[in-house]
C-alpha cells in the first residue's frame, strides 16, 4: 500500500465494470439487478488487490522442448471494510460503481473487529 515515496496513501479508489446486456435473466430490470451487484464486486475485489495484493500462479507444461499448455490463475484474498460508494450508475452499455476508502480508519477498524477500541464491553447478562 505504500506509493513509491514510501508514503501509505491517504484514500484508495476503485472502480468496477459489468456489461448489462450479457447479465443473465429474461428482462433489461433483471439484468440491471445482476450487473449492479457484479460492478460492486468488481470494484471491491480492485480495492482489496490495492490492500492485499494479488496472488498469481502459473503453469506452463513441456512437451518435446516445446510449451505444450500454459496456465495462469489469479486470486486475491482479503477484508475489506470502511469503503464508501462514491458513484454508481450507467455508462453507456456498462453498469460502474466507484469505491473509496480512506486508509487512515484502518487501525480503528482493525481495533473494532478485534474488539480492542478501548470501550469497555460487558455481556448483557450482568
Amino acid at each position: 500500500m505504500m506509493n513509491p515515496n514510501g508514503v501509505m496513501p491517504l484514500v484508495l479508489e476503485a472502480e468496477g465494470y459489468a456489461p448489462i446486456n450479457t447479465q443473465p435473466g429474461p428482462s433489461y430490470e433483471e439484468k440491471l439487478m445482476q450487473a449492479m451487484e457484479a460492478s460492486r464486486m468488481d470494484a471491491y475485489r480492485h480495492l482489496a488487490e490495492q490492500i492485499y495484493g494479488q496472488q498469481v500462479r502459473l503453469r506452463s507444461d513441456v512437451e518435446d522442448d516445446a510449451v505444450s499448455d500454459k496456465r495462469m490463475d489469479a486470486k486475491v484474498d482479503g477484508l475489506v471494510r470502511g469503503a464508501v460508494e462514491v458513484t454508481h450508475g450507467i455508462d453507456g452499455k456498462f453498469y460502474t460503481t466507484k469505491l473509496s476508502l480512506d486508509t487512515s480508519t484502518l487501525p480503528e477498524l482493525q481495533g473494532i473487529s478485534q474488539g480492542t477500541t478501548g470501550a469497555v464491553r460487558h455481556k448483557w447478562w450482568y
